[in-house]
């Protein structure tokens, strides 16, 4: 590794010029697609079918992504993701959704936060008029709209060529693999002090490869894991902390002696064995909320959210603590809906987990897991949905006199208990950079 570690950043050049103004001429910078292809979506757009053009043009904007996204690995994609029930051998299209391809390709730098806004606005603008009801009319997209997803989704993926961020990726993570830094080494204190996000993407390559690695590359990430994990184990909050500690806990628990040995040694080294589950339920809430948070993000969600909330709420109101901020984020998605609204059918469920949380959690929530929590962090920075933060935060008195510890969260949580929409989208903008 470089002694300067330093997270690969998006590539700043544009592909779509601003002279480009028409379906023709922003078609053409889309070499990803067919010749056969810009034509029909040109067509698309001449003749009206704007709803039609741009959902092709979603479509495959979105199979292009996780292509590249799958470059980096299925193992890895799980770890970023926290999600255990992703099988080494699945199927990028089948287990990540169109907003999980989005964030995790803007965190990895394949394009910056103004294009992973756009992405985002486009993923719901595009759900929003494939769903709407046939008998209205009146709600057509309007050209501008329809321009603004194609410009987007060309500049970002269709109309890129290389992999740059895939191989930049690979050379990281074969470093990690092929070699064994030494306790002194530069590279340690210099991962001490890179951005948090950096520090959590080395620790999911270095968990990921303790799984589905054999031999020697086996016995270099585990000393590298070893090595590494005391010098950022200050750093970690809590949600990546139990991460580490379910680790261990499905390597011992899958009979895998050399792997789970490695972590429990590194685990040993920082006295983090509190973070290791004690049971399986706490993997029963995880996946619950995995799927919750999976369908507010898809499409239909007003629709399809009911079923997911329902069933994380049967599951009961004490949530573990391992699994404590994934549930947290996925039922708070819920209450706070889209730019477009709520589903009003999973709204009670949801507001009835939420007023249940107590307030030792609600802390732990706001000084553990919020600072870290980018998903919900990301939705603040929408007015719409700001403005129902805002709404949310008044209807649980329970924080009423929470003072979180990180001033960060406490100027968030005082412009929102002001009902300061603006200001909390100003805030949660400003959190989301400096975790960058």
């Amino acid at each position: 590794m470089s002694t300067e570690v330093v997270r690969w950043q998006a590539d700043d050049v544009t592909i779509v010029p601003t002279t480009a103004t028409s379906a023709p001429d922003i078609a053409n910078f889309a070499h990803q697609l067919s010749k056969r292809e810009r034509d029909q979506l040109v067509q698309a757009f001449d003749s009206g079918l704007l709803e039609m053009g741009t959902s092709f043009v979603w479509t495959r904007a979105m199979a292009g992504l996780k292509s590249r996204l799958e470059a980096l690995g299925i193992s890895f994609i799980a770890e970023m993701l926290d999600r255990s029930d992703i099988r080494g051998d699945a199927e990028i299209h089948e287990v990540l959704t169109d907003y999980e391809a989005v964030r995790l390709a803007e965190e990895l730098g394949m394009f910056g936060s103004t294009l992973g806004l756009r992405l985002r606005q486009n993923l719901e603008l595009v759900a929003h008029f494939t769903h709407r009801p046939a008998d209205a009319a009146e709600d057509e997209m309007m050209p501008e709209e329809a321009l603004g997803v194609l410009r987007t989704c060309v500049q970002t993926v269709l109309g890129q060529d290389s992999l740059e961020v895939a191989v930049e990726f690979a050379a990281l993570r074969d470093r990690l693999e092929q070699s064994i830094l030494e306790d002194d080494a530069p590279e340690i204190d210099a991962l001490a002090r890179s951005p948090y996000f950096y520090q959590r993407t080395v620790l999911r390559i270095l968990l990921a490869g303790s799984k589905s690695n054999r031999g020697a590359q086996l016995e270099n990430v585990l000393a590298n894991i070893n090595t590494l994990l005391p010098s950022i184990w200050p750093n970690l909050k809590d949600p990546d902390r139990y991460m580490v500690g379910r680790a261990y806990s499905e390597l011992h628990a899958e009979g895998l002696a050399v792997p789970a040995n490695g972590l429990r040694f590194a685990l040993l080294k920082v006295s983090g064995f509190d973070y290791v589950p004690e049971s399986l339920r706490s993997q029963a809430f995880l996946e619950a909320a995995a799927k919750l948070q999976a369908t507010h993000f898809d499409w239909d969600n007003f629709h399809n959210e009911p079923g997911p909330m329902r069933a994380l709420a049967k599951l009961g109101s004490s949530i573990p603590r391992p699994a404590f901020h994934k549930c947290m984020t996925a039922i708070i998605l819920v209450r706070l809906g889209n730019h477009y609204g709520v589903s009003h059918a999973a709204q009670p469920d949801a507001m009835k987990m939420l007023k249940d949380v107590t307030v030792d959690r609600w802390e732990y929530f706001f000084d553990g897991c919020l600072p870290v929590d980018s998903v919900l962090l990301t939705e603040l920075t929408d007015s719409s949905i700001a403005e129902r933060w805002c709404e949310m935060l008044g209807e649980l008195p329970r924080i009423a006199d929470i003072t979180p510890n990180d001033r960060r969260v406490r100027r968030l949580l005082d412009a929102s208990r002001n009902g300061q929409v603006a200001l909390v989208t100003k805030r949660a903008k400003a959190f989301l950079d400096a975790m960058r």
